[in-house]
């Protein structure tokens, strides 16, 4: 994956996911990846990987769950927010 690119589809996932109420930054640190974290509660925290797939990107909970592509951003926002509690389903 080139970087920039990933960077960009985590770019606008951040955005989606920060509708609901949650904190979300692109980290650069090698490989991009997005930190998403719920500002009601410390623990909460979860980082968002992205990877090149043929005909668009994947996004990648930490622990390796698939959590929705880049042609679904919005329903990825939501289960993002999910795991860190920002929503009740």
């Amino acid at each position: 994956m080139r970087n920039s690119a990933g960077r960009a589809e985590l770019s606008r996932l951040a955005t989606a996911v920060t509708r609901y109420g949650v904190w979300a930054r692109v980290i650069d640190d090698g490989s991009p990846y997005l930190r998403v974290s719920n500002p009601e509660s410390e623990a909460a925290v979860e980082d968002v990987f992205c990877e090149a797939r043929a005909h668009d990107h994947a996004f990648i909970a930490s622990f390796g769950v698939y959590l929705g592509n880049s042609e679904s951003i919005d329903l990825t926002a939501g289960k993002v927010a999910w795991l860190v509690g920002a929503t009740p389903e």
